[in-house]
């Protein structure tokens, strides 16, 4: 699924995904390092990104006074890119040529052994699933 974030949006899923924990909205002002956010645009920020379903209430934190809602993604960063490529609607033949361009675009050889391994391993698994 394709969801499009402004780069405000994007910045926030950043700080979560390199947080890798739940995080209020003070905290994510705080965590920020491209940006100095004010309250009432990170709250606008959340909201987009609620109703987008990119992320979600994953609980509740005690601030000073009050609770404060805390924000996870639904996705891994990994996982929102390749849906940026990739979704439902994509062809075989075109993801045939998105494979080969970032194969090809690749120069590391321990990252294209890690590549095949990990195509072993999915064959493996499809001829099981097979059988």
């Amino acid at each position: 699924m394709k969801t499009r974030l402004t780069k405000s949006e994007f910045a926030v899923m950043e700080v979560l995904w390199d947080e890798g924990e739940a995080l209020t909205s003070a905290e994510i002002i705080q965590k920020s390092k491209e940006r100095e956010w004010k309250d009432s645009s990170i709250h606008l920020i959340i909201n987009s990104l609620l109703r987008k379903k990119v992320v979600t209430v994953a609980g509740f934190k005690k601030t000073t006074k009050n609770y404060a809602r805390t924000f996870v993604p639904v996705e891994t960063r990994e996982q929102f890119l390749v849906g940026q490529i990739i979704d439902d609607k994509t062809t075989t033949e075109d993801k045939k040529g998105i494979y080969s361009y970032i194969i090809g675009k690749e120069s590391d050889p321990e990252l294209i052994n890690y590549i095949e391994k990990l195509l072993e391993e999915r064959k493996k698994e499809l001829r099981i699933k097979s059988k």
